[in-house]
């Protein structure tokens, strides 16, 4: 099925959010912050740390460890780093400035409609539920997506990729208590996604 105009803006503007920016901290962000995420299976650190081998910062510049960590993060399902692949744009370089990649939003965008996710919080509020995911250390983890009810505005917090609904449900048990406090539950992301361009005119997305 060709997909609708709206579903091709809101995928380019995910697509867009994603390509790297300036971060402070510069290559040592690589080492502290996107190494054991991307060992942890995180497709947004895998993603820079495949930029940071391939530029060299942070880490010693290898293309065999730069085109690893790209195919990690494009199988599972991040685009930039499909597109990245397609284009065989993994080799070494020194014009890229490495950074944090993907907004709230876009990160739930990017992710692999067959995945499954946890709802952890809604609100009418978006600052809230911006402070709950920054208070709980969650950027590249995590997302938030709009959606209307009873016409007005909602945002709800998402946590994690999992591949199947079961992994899913038993990753709760592992989440500290500050984010079980709201009882989450296992989300499709594809529902999401279908609800994210279901309400994107209306929402001016």
């Amino acid at each position: 099925m060709k997909p609708t105009a709206l579903a091709q803006v809101l995928l380019v503007a995910a697509w867009a959010a994603a390509g790297p920016v300036a971060a402070s901290g510069g290559g040592q962000v690589a080492i502290d912050v996107w190494l054991p995420r991307a060992h942890q299976g995180d497709p947004v650190a895998q993603y820079n740390m495949a930029l940071a081998y391939q530029a060299g910062q942070g880490v010693p510049a290898d293309p065999v460890q730069a085109e690893r960590w790209m195919r990690e993060a494009a199988r599972r399902g991040l685009v930039p780093a499909v597109r990245a692949l397609k284009n065989e744009a993994v080799r070494p370089g020194d014009d890229r400035t490495i950074g944090e990649v993907l907004g709230p939003q876009q990160w739930v965008l990017a992710q692999d409609p067959d995945t499954f996710t946890l709802q952890l919080a809604s609100s009418r509020k978006r600052e809230l539920i911006e402070k709950y995911l920054v208070e709980n250390g969650l950027q590249g983890r995590a997302g938030y997506y709009r959606s209307l009810r009873q016409g007005e505005p909602w945002y709800a917090l998402v946590y994690g990729s999992f591949p199947t609904a079961e992994a899913a449900a038993a990753a709760v048990d592992q989440l500290p208590p500050e984010l079980r406090k709201w009882s989450p539950w296992v989300r499709r992301m594809r529902d999401i996604h279908r609800v994210m361009m279901r309400d994107a005119a209306r929402l001016d997305l």
